[in-house]
């Protein structure tokens, strides 16, 4: 059974240092997306190794850290992604995940639906968070304050979808993406959500 946890550093806007400061904590590995690596080390944050097709490194500083993903038919951050299953983390925390082209939010998003694997995945914006949920989890609990808003988006198509503990209840409905769960709030408890597709909650 895994249970070791990974920092994946993206190659999207730098974070701020206070959110940086939240994510990257004592004992948890870091690694780089591709150019994430060299904004990582700009600020301050050692990399174990730069993961994807190395387009936006400079090799020589990297070679003897970096893991050369040459699949084009997945984006590198979906790469990141597979590698580190394999390498046995269970829990991945994605850190300078924003900015850039809305393709590339897309494709942030498709990566989220794309992989197989179970492993938990919690995306660190800047005033908000994402969490993957994937239908073989145990129904998911989370705390959101009341009176906070936070939205569910079903990623691949949902049969079965139930969310609990918020101003507004989804029992059993069947649910694809959509705005359906756009804009609910918290009541001050945990919000309890089971579906047999992956969606997200963003907090």
């Amino acid at each position: 059974m895994r249970f070791m946890t990974a920092i994946l550093w993206c190659n999207g806007e730098a974070p701020s240092n206070d959110l940086v400061r939240r994510v990257i904590v004592e004992n948890k590995r870091v690694f780089g997306v591709d150019g994430g690596a060299e904004i990582a080390l700009s600020m301050g944050i050692e990399v174990e190794k730069v993961l994807g097709d190395l387009d936006s490194i400079d090799i020589n500083k990297w070679e003897e850290r970096s893991e050369y993903l040459p699949n084009q038919g997945i984006s590198d951050f979906g790469k990141s992604i597979n590698y580190l299953v394999k390498l046995g983390f269970s829990e991945i925390e994605v850190i300078g995940i924003d900015g850039g082209s809305p393709e590339h939010l897309l494709g942030v998003w498709g990566v989220l639906a794309e992989i197989k694997d179970n492993v938990k995945i919690i995306l660190h914006h800047e005033s908000r968070t994402t969490y993957r949920i994937h239908p073989n989890y145990d129904d998911t609990e989370i705390f959101v304050e009341r009176g906070r808003e936070f939205s569910v988006f079903a990623l691949t198509p949902c049969n079965n979808l139930s969310l609990s503990g918020a101003k507004w209840n989804i029992e059993n409905e069947k649910i694809s993406l959509s705005s359906r769960g756009l804009h609910n709030q918290g009541v001050g408890k945990s919000v309890s959500i089971k579906a047999d597709g992956i969606v997200v909650l963003i907090i």
